[in-house]
């Protein structure tokens, strides 16, 4: 990316082959590479805000599982099936290079400023219905086993005394 150019990451794969975790790897490591990089004059500007840096980087990566809860549910295959597409695009804040040359530093400094996750196909047959040994999205269930307290605070009436077996699924 040293000529500004954007950069593409793309996983693909059957069913259990493990994109969700190699996702997860990557994220990773760019965390690491974020907390390990030398430290700059951007640093001063950025070290006040939360919206910078490796505080966007764990940001990033504690979103993933709220996804996973919207979008995964157990199949025959994979007790955690992704069964939604996401584009996720990540924006760093690059140095501009005659600073960093005269810094002494022959590669710019680049920071993780961002991200934004757009969720596509998202498989919505799975909601209504489900085959025989599988289940719908994780949330589902999460919801309706939280105790009655944390329902009445979400929903008022409406799920307080329901439990899984009280649906269809």
């Amino acid at each position: 990316a040293m000529d500004k150019s954007d950069q593409t990451i793309l996983v693909t794969g059957e069913s259990g082959a493990g994109k969700t975790e190699t996702i997860k790897i990557v994220m990773n490591h760019l965390a690491t590479v974020e907390g390990t990089r030398p430290s700059s004059p951007l640093d001063l500007v950025k070290s006040t805000s939360s919206e910078h840096g490796a505080g966007t980087v764990e940001r990033v990566l504690r979103a993933n599982p709220l996804f996973e809860a919207f979008g995964n549910a157990k199949t025959l295959r994979n007790d955690n099936s992704s069964r939604f597409g996401k584009f996720t695009q990540l924006q760093f804040d690059v140095e501009d290079h005659d600073l960093a040359q005269r810094e002494g530093r022959h590669i710019p400094i680049c920071e993780l400023a961002g991200s934004k996750c757009i969720t596509y196909l998202l498989e919505k047959s799975r909601v209504v219905s489900v085959s025989e040994g599988e289940r719908t999205f994780h949330i589902f269930y999460q919801m309706l086993g939280a105790p009655d307290t944390d329902k009445e605070k979400i929903w008022k009436e409406g799920l307080v005394g329901f439990d899984t077996s009280d649906f269809a699924y």
